[in-house]
């Protein structure tokens, strides 16, 4: 079997680079980034030629991940994609009742603010239509999603035209996921719909 161009590239056998991959915490967050998005391009993909027309995937600093036509649209939806928060996060990995966790929490801020513009750093309202979150570092599988419209998402209490830096995202096993759909499909089938009635910070324009 041929090796892969990165075993050639650098030298080392694949398990060789999986292992310094694995040693590294920071080279750990940055490929659980990539599979993240990977899995989601794989959740997309099936559904170009019925709900959608067009997919196209983005590796660019400030461009949401995805891009997404569907038919009869000039202009495609926009989507980016998140993990889900793990454990021995300081401000929090989930929300909890009586020490019960209730709901999971994903991170929506970027890593960093441009000079000068400490906003910058939370993400616009219009910066993305869909947002997908991966479960896997609470469920173990990398292909759990869950997945919500930007309008339907919380926002930030000071800064109204930008998103909360955290939203909550129900138990995959909750009752009822709304505004959240486990099924992208529907998602795109009722995103023209109006905002869901929701917490007085739910965007609602």
């Amino acid at each position: 079997m041929a090796s892969h161009a990165l075993e050639a590239k650098y030298g080392l056998a694949a398990s060789e680079l999986l292992d310094a991959i694995d040693a590294r915490f920071r080279l750990k967050v940055a490929l659980e980034g990539a599979v993240a998005e990977v899995q989601m391009a794989k959740k997309i993909a099936p559904l170009v030629g019925s709900v959608v027309e067009r997919l196209e995937v983005h590796d660019l600093d400030g461009r949401p991940d995805f891009s997404i036509w569907l038919p009869g649209r000039q202009s495609p939806l926009l989507a980016e994609c998140k993990n889900i928060r793990e454990s021995g996060k300081a401000c929090g990995e989930a929300y909890r009742v009586k020490g019960k966790v209730v709901a999971y929490k994903v991170e929506t801020q970027k890593t960093r603010a441009a000079t000068g513009d400490p906003t910058s750093r939370f993400y616009g309202t219009d910066q993305y239509h869909i947002l997908g979150v991966c479960l896997g570092k609470k469920t173990g599988d990398w292909a759990d999603f869950l997945f919500a419209r930007t309008v339907d998402l919380a926002c930030h209490a000071k800064h109204g035209h930008k998103l909360a830096v955290f939203q909550r995202v129900p138990l995959p096993d909750a009752s009822d996921l709304s505004p959240w759909y486990a099924d992208l499909s529907e998602l795109l089938r009722h995103f023209d719909e109006p905002p869901c009635p929701a917490s007085p910070s739910t965007r609602r324009t």
